[in-house]
């Protein structure tokens, strides 16, 4: 188990690095990787595709869901009783990751302060902003701009909680409801932070960060589970 823990530390760290190196140093691909979504003269076409607006706000949905449900866990808990099987401490995890990852890091700091514009917003894509490197802050945009994805990191904190929910439920939904529902937690954060790309809202970069950063972050609230929990000599 701690050879696991050790190894995720390991391979979340070199992705980090490796991604910071990339898009340092091809500041570039960004502007290609959006270009391959952008029509001149008509924005993002993407954009104005019903379908794909209204599976962005289900996956929204569900992100506001899953943390109210931790919220009525949490309460739950109080009283000594579960909700749906599942204990405090893994309602105290979604609920904490979504509150220090969606709502304070990325929200909060980042957004507010980082003043990246986004695609739509450059002069690149019809814009009137600079583009800059994702890992520089700047002074192109005042609040809500682009690094790094809010909705991004909510869809890939729901796919971590779906994930972290899976074992707890394993006894209670039949064998072949497992499997879409692990596939839901891989697909659902992919086909957002895709669909925040492909309507020229965030950069290749914005999601990749989005998902690094959220990924290190539950690291690092299991790590503190996991220490506050550890018996003492």
């Amino acid at each position: 188990m701690m050879l696991t823990h050790r190894t995720r530390w390991l391979d979340l760290l070199a992705a980090l690095v490796l991604a910071a190196l990339i898009f340092t140093l091809w500041p570039g691909l960004d502007l290609w990787f959006t270009s391959l979504f952008y029509a001149p003269g008509a924005g993002f076409p993407l954009a104005r595709i019903a379908a794909l607006e209204a599976a962005r706000n289900v996956v929204w949905d569900l992100s506001i869901a899953l943390w109210l449900l931790s919220v009525i866990g949490l309460a739950l808990a109080l009283f000594g009783r579960q909700l749906a099987g599942v204990g405090a401490r893994v309602w105290g995890f979604v609920f904490s990751l979504y509150l220090l990852g969606p709502g304070l890091l990325v929200n909060g700091l980042l957004k507010q302060h980082w003043g990246r514009a986004r695609p739509a917003d450059v002069t690149e894509f019809g814009g009137a902003l600079n583009f800059t490197p994702a890992l520089i802050p700047s002074d192109q945009c005042s609040s809500n701009c682009s690094f790094v994805s809010g909705e991004g990191s909510a869809a890939v904190v729901l796919g971590i909680a779906l994930l972290t929910l899976r074992p707890a439920l394993a006894g209670r939904l039949p064998g072949w409801a497992l499997r879409p529902w692990g596939a839901a937690a891989v697909l659902l954060p992919v086909a957002a932070l895709l669909q925040r790309i492909a309507t020229g809202r965030h950069f290749l970069s914005d999601s990749v960060f989005a998902a690094l950063f959220m990924c290190l972050l539950a690291l690092i609230l299991a790590a503190l589970i996991r220490l506050r929990d550890a018996p003492r000599s």
